[in-house]
């Protein structure tokens, strides 16, 4: 029951993701702000994140993976209500950190629930969460129309209500076995980031930090830059959204096989940033809609399988402390979600919202160099 419900969740999570991208017009009116503010928004929510990562040793040896779960959705079902509300640029910006904090819990803890409910089949069953988040995400695009030209904050009102929703069903379903899941005993607080002192493992955590920033980043620029230059709609940007992750969806399925028949991840890692660096090209050259939803397509294809991938890498070369993992991977990904976008409005004041994406594209090609240098060997998990 445990893993359907999960499945459910990142459903869920796909609709809710969408909103702050594909309605970035809207809240940029209702809250008075422009396109700098919103990088800065993007930047300030991941200190909600920063709290979690120093905090997370210490919770997770009193909850567990399972009960941090619930905890992580029910603070961001709060912060999507906040959000709901708000009218202002501050008041935004306090239920971002808000949010970021929940999902920070929940992104943490919802894959070591995954594997501990069913080990198994890890190997499928993670690519398989991300492909269920893959192929909601491109419905999402027509709830996203929907929204648009209706009211905005609707959107972010129901999700905070399936949010409360999914919580009490991971409440009244709860194992009895799920006290037992990852619930480790650091002896120090050092001891819960003892992977940092891994040359091999600090230079996937770079690739990891850059590769996690600019797939955030793909789910807002690019449709600005639609708006802005194209003067795209309701409809084109509906469409934008289904087209980026359906490129991500394809990637999703195509690395089900490929982990299954031996593929090396690392090098199936170094392939697809190749893959999103041409789409991200392509995107800032195109003159028209075609073009520019063809590049979005494999800016999503490239991007699209870098997170179950490279879980599957961390397992099959770091199995031996899967939450210490879980929680560096996602500071890995707070801290470039922080970085980037500020320096993206940076780049954007300077140059132009068009130069973010040769920033990005920069940015993938320097973390695919580092993982090559890294020389990982994995090993069968």
């Amino acid at each position: 029951m445990t893993r359907y419900l999960l499945f459910a969740m990142v459903m869920v999570l796909s609709f809710s993701s969408s909103l702050f991208g594909g309605l970035s017009e809207e809240i940029q009116i209702a809250c008075s702000m422009n396109v700098s503010q919103m990088g800065m928004l993007m930047s300030l929510g991941q200190i909600g994140s920063l709290i979690s990562f120093l905090l997370l040793p210490s919770i997770a040896k009193r909850l567990g993976s399972y009960t941090l779960l619930i905890v992580g959705i029910l603070a961001s079902a709060f912060a999507l209500l906040g959000m709901s509300l708000s009218r202002s640029f501050l008041l935004f910006a306090v239920f971002f950190l808000v949010s970021a904090l929940g999902g920070y819990l929940y992104g943490t803890s919802n894959v070591l629930v995954l594997i501990a409910s069913d080990p198994l089949h890890k190997r499928t069953s993670i690519p398989l969460m991300h492909l269920t988040f893959s192929v909601g995400s491109i419905l999402s695009g027509l709830y996203i129309t929907y929204l648009k030209q209706h009211i905005w904050y609707e959107g972010y009102l129901t999700m905070a209500v399936w949010y409360v929703g999914m919580a009490v069903l991971f409440m009244a379903t709860r194992p009895a076995q799920a006290a037992l899941w990852e619930k480790p005993q650091y002896r120090t607080l050092r001891s819960g980031f003892s992977l940092l002192g891994n040359p091999q493992f600090l230079r996937y955590l770079i690739f990891l930090v850059l590769a996690n920033a600019v797939e955030y980043c793909t789910t807002v620029y690019p449709l600005l830059l639609l708006s802005q230059r194209l003067g795209a709609g309701a409809k084109q940007i509906g469409l934008a959204i289904s087209i980026l992750y359906g490129g991500s969806t394809a990637a999703r399925l195509l690395a089900i096989p490929l982990l299954k028949t031996g593929f090396v991840a690392h090098r199936i890692l170094i392939a697809l940033s190749g893959v999103c660096i041409v789409g991200l090209t392509g995107f800032v050259l195109a003159p028209s809609f075609l073009p520019a939803y063809i590049s979005l397509f494999f800016i999503g294809l490239g991007i699209g399988a870098m997170n179950p991938v490279s879980q599957i890498l961390e397992i099959s070369v770091w199995s031996n402390d899967l939450l210490q993992l879980a929680n560096l991977r996602s500071m890995g990904s707070t801290l470039g979600r922080m970085i980037l976008p500020m320096l993206l409005g940076i780049s954007i004041t300077l140059f132009g919202l068009a130069s973010v994406f040769v920033v990005l594209a920069l940015a993938l090609g320097a973390g695919a160099f580092t993982l090559y240098t890294a020389r990982l060997k994995p090993t069968p998990c």
